[in-house]
């Protein structure tokens, strides 16, 4: 299978590269931004292309590995010479617009689009049961003809079938909010403590709340904004935290034990963790305090 990804040199990029490369296939890479250019890199596994437009032509798949902002953008510039029969894949952590203007570009074309979105970083390294929510229509059926090209194109990963509205309502939550909580952690502590001056004296939770938040700000800062402004989601998310925030505030500016106690109690039943929770728990603490 001849396989292009579009924006090879990024950190998703490299990942499918490297993916469909240990798979057998047969991959072409394109990034202009990064001044990529000739035909071969290192040991002839990866074809270059100058243009986009030039690494999709005769390809069985085309992946758009590149910044969400220029998705559509890609997608049109390459819509022309995608390979009748072949599968344009779109990989955005948000759907909102793009996708229902994707399947746009795509009416009357005899090429396949397949949202997804990997729940994952590039630097994940086994590929087996890797998680990949895929974006399905209403076809019914046994099974999504999204989700079976999924499994064809990713047989060992576990496949998590969404629609695009649940989607994007999920990941306010899971992404949007994770950033957003840890930003606004890491330039609060900043304003009292250095990081070295912190993790002098860290707590093992602390550590791995200081750890996450390095996680997060380790990332592309337009990748960062845009999970959080492009999700139609979010700022309702984003203002239950802020209401959730100042009514723990006012329990404890009121000196209310009683009722923080009782918002605590629910808290610790709903998320209470189960053996294998525990464990990870167990884990991340020994890493914590190994780290501090």
């Amino acid at each position: 299978m001849r396989v292009a990804v579009l924006g090879a040199s990024g950190g998703m990029g490299s990942f499918f590269v490297r993916y469909f490369l240990e798979k057998g296939d047969m991959v072409r890479g394109s990034d202009p931004g990064k001044g990529r250019s000739g035909h071969k890199a290192s040991g002839g596994k990866v074809a270059y292309y100058k243009t986009n437009a030039e690494a999709v032509r005769g390809c069985d798949v085309t992946v758009l590995a590149v910044p969400m902002d220029r998705t559509l953008e890609v997608a049109r510039e390459v819509a022309a010479k995608l390979k009748p029969g072949s599968a344009l894949v779109e990989i955005s952590s948000v759907k909102g617009e793009t996708l229902p203007a994707l399947r746009k570009l795509g009416r009357g074309e005899a090429v396949e689009l397949l949202s997804i979105h990997p729940l994952f970083g590039p630097a994940l390294e086994s590929t087996k049961g890797m998680k990949i929510a895929v974006i399905v229509g209403k076809n019914g059926g046994a099974e999504d003809r999204e989700t079976a090209l999924a499994r064809r194109l990713f047989p060992e990963a576990r496949i998590i079938p969404m629609s695009r509205k649940e989607h994007d309502r999920t990941m306010a939550v899971v992404l949007s909010l994770t950033h957003l909580l840890n930003v606004v952690y890491a330039g609060t502590v900043s304003q009292f403590l250095s990081p070295d001056e912190f993790m002098k004296v860290s707590t093992p939770n602390s550590s791995m709340q200081l750890t996450l938040a390095e996680a997060v700000l380790a990332q592309d800062a337009r990748l960062s904004y845009a999970i959080q402004s492009y999700n139609p989601y979010s700022k309702k998310v984003a203002r239950a935290a802020s209401r959730e925030l100042k009514r723990v505030l006012a329990m404890i500016e009121s000196s209310d034990g009683g009722a923080f106690d009782e918002h605590f109690s629910k808290l610790s039943k709903r998320y209470k963790t189960d053996e294998r929770g525990s464990a990870v728990i167990r884990e991340i603490y020994s890493a914590a305090e190994k780290a501090a």
